[in-house]
């Protein structure tokens, strides 16, 4: 069974996808334990999954928790409103690189998207945190699409993976255009990124590997994600449904012949705070 190349949100529900996002907003809010009201800004939050977690660890810590989530899907911005939870929650329609909106947060989260944006978007939205964020305010950022996401031990799944997924594409779209170099995405290391977020005037705190082991399940989610489909085959866009639905149809083949039960990967974390007033 296959699921539509589109969203990022079938891997979303996946429970690794979560517990990781769990991880990172309690490393966030252990800086701001002091905080009776935490204002957040939630940087791409598509269905608010970052929000909801904050909002029951905030609670737990005796803390309110005030959301803005911000995205250009306007979609999942909709479905946000029906599921987030926050003790309040404001939802902009905008861009990463331009936030129309004004120095007041105490953190900001940018959760499973930096690495969407091209350099020059990266260094804007980075401007734009710092821009938004109080002095002392805190940033927390994670991506699993970066120079090291593939630890040592997976790397014999990808290869026969990604190998039996070209040669189904290929049965399918045999006259397909393979792009030269996948486009959708720009990998940086994990620091590249430290430069990165160094430049932009914050001081890294923290900065870590997380491992995570991804299931079948988890896999196929991914591969239901279209920029990660594109990516993985140099597909292009008119071909990403057929490029998903390849991914996904030699997954399960993939894990019995190598005998593995689950996919290590690893997720980039880093959590700074605003430098200077």
């Amino acid at each position: 069974m296959t699921q539509e190349a589109a969203s990022f949100e079938p891997f979303a529900e996946e429970v690794a996808y979560i517990r990781v996002n769990e991880k990172l907003v309690e490393r966030l809010l252990r800086r701001l334990n002091h905080c009776p009201t935490i204002k957040l800004l939630d940087m791409a939050a598509g269905t608010g999954l970052l929000t909801s977690i904050a909002y029951e660890r905030a609670k737990a810590a005796g803390a309110r928790l005030i959301s803005t989530l911000l995205d250009l899907d306007f979609p999942a911005l909709a479905q946000a409103r029906l599921d987030v939870r926050a003790d309040k929650a404001d939802f902009v329609y905008a861009s990463a690189d331009y936030i129309p909106l004004k120095q007041d947060y105490d953190a900001v989260i940018f959760a499973n998207s930096i690495h969407l944006l091209d350099n020059d978007a990266k260094k804007k939205a980075l401007a734009e945190t710092w821009r938004v964020l109080r002095p002392g305010g805190v940033l927390a950022v994670n991506t699993t699409f970066y120079e090291g996401a593939y630890p040592e031990g997976s790397k014999p799944f990808y290869s026969r993976w990604i190998r039996r997924a070209i040669a189904e594409i290929n049965q399918r779209l045999p006259q397909r255009n393979k792009l030269e170099k996948a486009q959708a995405m720009d990998w940086l290391s994990a620091e590249n990124y430290r430069s990165l977020i160094g430049a932009a005037g914050f001081r890294i705190l923290e900065m870590r590997e997380r491992r995570v082991r991804l299931s079948q399940a988890a896999v196929r989610a991914i591969s239901a994600y279209r920029e990660f489909a594109k990516g993985a085959l140099h597909a292009t866009d008119d071909d990403a449904v057929e490029a998903s639905r390849a991914l996904q149809a030699t997954v399960q083949q993939t894990f019995r012949e190598l005998k593995m039960k689950y996919l290590p990967r690893s997720w980039l974390e880093i959590v700074a705070v605003k430098a200077g007033s």
